[in-house]
């Protein structure tokens, strides 16, 4: 609930760029380590936690983007768009793990997809906005 105006104040101050940097190594990261199996208690809890406070920051990261990159008179259709496909990457994974979970009895190839797809987004980030 905080990381999303943190990672907005963050954008301002030290730039959205390296918060979305920030945002999405730390979820490659935290994708990582319960597809390693930790114990369930401690590690897996904060790695969750973890992953929940960077998606929340990268979101702060991404809206701080959009007010950069669309006009103003634009900025609430395009912000309305990109919370609509947030909601949709909130949808989605949850169902992607079970159909894993019930094809090979683990969630470790869901994390991994995720900590991939984190990557790919990271790449893509750097790529297409450095310069900013």
């Amino acid at each position: 609930m905080l990381a999303r105006p943190l990672g907005g104040a963050l954008s301002d101050r030290i730039g959205l760029v390296r918060v979305l940097f920030g945002s999405l190594g730390g979820i490659v990261v935290m994708a990582l380590v319960p597809a390693l199996r930790p114990p369930p208690e401690v590690p897996a809890g904060v790695s969750f936690v973890l992953m929940a406070f960077f998606l929340g920051l990268g979101t702060g990261g991404v809206f701080a983007l959009v007010a950069r990159l669309v006009e103003a008179s634009r900025v609430g259709a395009v912000t309305g768009l990109v919370g609509a496909a947030g909601g949709l990457g909130g949808y989605f994974p949850p169902l992607v793990m079970g159909v894993v979970f019930t094809a090979t009895g683990a969630y470790t190839v869901g994390y991994l997809l995720l900590a991939v797809t984190a990557l790919a987004a990271l790449t893509y980030t750097y790529q297409a906005f450095r310069t900013l």
